[in-house]
């Protein structure tokens, strides 16, 4: 029996699981919106479609505001009352949005919800490295499990929502969702800490094994120099990223994936529909087919990371395949055979969430602890960014050719270009015994 075996896993089964509700309910609080109005809330207060094209992207532009700030503030080890604040604030929006009467409410409160929920991802991502660590691939398997929630709560939110506007309307829909997010923010306060030592429920012996490990993996790793840099100021922190390539290469990563995904998710319904001309209630069951595959993905790749180890290569091998199967799905954009064109949306679905479990650990790996939750925050923000730009762009070709076609060669282009820039991260960055061998950030 290996030495983690013998070691109590209280973390797996209290910290990881209360992440995962909380990245689960904050995916279906911003995609109750795609829900609401097909089911009665553009009838009922008569806005505009572009109203709603508006409402639905202007999340990710407040979803900026606080990348940066959520991933210093984990680094700060305050991150367990400023979630548990955001938190609040999203559950109270969220049932907000079931008073609305018109457009312009609807987009303020949209802008807020985003505002609200940018700092989960950078401030979890940040906090996941001090519970688990690198060894016997811990850490990108939590990270995987936490990520595995954006995957079924895309799966779910719609037969949730749809089940309760049925049940009731979409007003009663914002309501209902909302009043459970309060409740995960409460279990939030209830058992998250911020640090292994601080945790009551966590056993003296497993605190010890992650901090010992963690320092042990930390010791042997030869990080940037931004050692020197103040981590509680953050304005030079963020002079000192603005200078270092690997920030730049990680917020370019950041930005090609995410511009793929959120592309993809975006337009993955009306790309359905076009080639099977399917009613709009079995092109909501045909699409949560790419989202399984998305999450099946990201199983199999938490593993692959902990073998291939080269952290370049597990980014970026996952990007080129999700880029090819776009351009392959562009090919068949025309096609008349639908259930091929399923089979190749699952196999693009299976790769869009696959570079995660290596990409979110390699600023740990690269980056000073005084510097890492800020690096994380940019990467984060420039993602949100990709996560506005890529349903927009990829609408905008869809007008030009009238077809899906062009959307995914552009999606396609984009990610080839952020596999590209994953293999300017250093060689041997992963690697268990690094040693001299590691890097020094230029």
């Amino acid at each position: 029996m290996s030495e983690t075996k013998k070691i109590p896993k209280l973390r797996w089964l209290y910290f990881l699981p209360v992440l995962f509700l909380m990245c689960f309910f904050s995916f279906v609080s911003n995609s109750l919106l795609s829900i609401a109005l097909p089911g009665g809330m553009l009838k009922d207060l008569g806005f505009a479609a572009s109203v709603a094209g508006i409402a639905g992207g202007v999340a990710g532009i407040g979803g900026m505001i606080l990348q940066i700030s959520g991933g210093h503030i984990a680094q700060q080890g305050k991150l367990k009352k400023f979630l548990g604040f955001s938190t609040i604030c999203w559950s109270v929006i969220t049932i907000l949005q079931g008073f609305v009467t018109n457009g312009w409410q609807l987009i303020v409160l949209r802008f807020l919800l985003g505002v609200a929920e940018g700092a989960i991802v950078p401030g979890i991502m940040t906090l996941i490295p001090y519970w688990f660590p690198e060894k016997d691939g811990e850490r990108s398997r939590a990270i995987a499990v936490v990520f595995t929630a954006s995957g079924i709560a895309a799966t779910l939110t719609g037969p949730i929502g749809g089940f309760l506007i049925a049940m009731f309307n979409w007003q009663m829909m914002f309501m209902i969702l909302g009043v459970i997010s309060l409740i995960i923010g409460g279990i939030w306060f209830a058992i998250m800490y911020d640090r292994p030592e601080q945790a009551r429920w966590l056993s003296k012996e497993e605190k010890e094994y992650i901090t010992t490990t963690i320092q042990k993996e930390q010791s042997a790793l030869m990080k940037d120099g931004g050692n020197n840099v103040s981590g509680d100021k953050l304005l030079p922190i963020l002079g000192y990223l603005l200078r270092n390539k690997y920030s730049w290469v990680l917020s370019i990563v950041g930005f090609c994936a995410v511009f793929g995904q959120i592309g993809f998710f975006t337009w993955m319904p009306t790309a359905i529909q076009s080639v099977t001309h399917a009613g709009i209630g079995n092109v909501g069951l045909l699409s949560a087919l790419p989202s399984i595959a998305a999450i099946l993905g990201l199983a199999v790749w938490s593993r692959l990371t902990a073998k291939i180890k080269q952290r370049r290569l597990s980014t970026g091998i996952p990007l080129l395949l999700f880029a090819i199967a776009l351009a392959i799905l562009g090919l068949f954009s025309n096609s008349t055979n639908a259930a091929l064109y399923i089979v190749l949306m699952c196999v693009a679905g299976f790769f869009i969430q696959a570079f995660m479990p290596s990409f979110h650990t390699i600023p740990t790996l690269i980056f000073s602890k005084e510097v890492e939750g800020a690096a994380r925050g940019i990467t984060g923000f420039t993602s949100a960014f990709g996560g506005f730009a890529g349903p927009y762009l990829a609408g905008i070709f869809i007008s030009i050719s009238g077809s899906q076609k062009g959307a995914m060669y552009v999606m396609a282009l984009i990610l080839f270009v952020g596999m590209l820039a994953s293999f300017i991260l250093p060689k041997n960055l992963g690697l268990e015994a690094q040693g001299e061998n590691n890097h020094k950030a230029a």
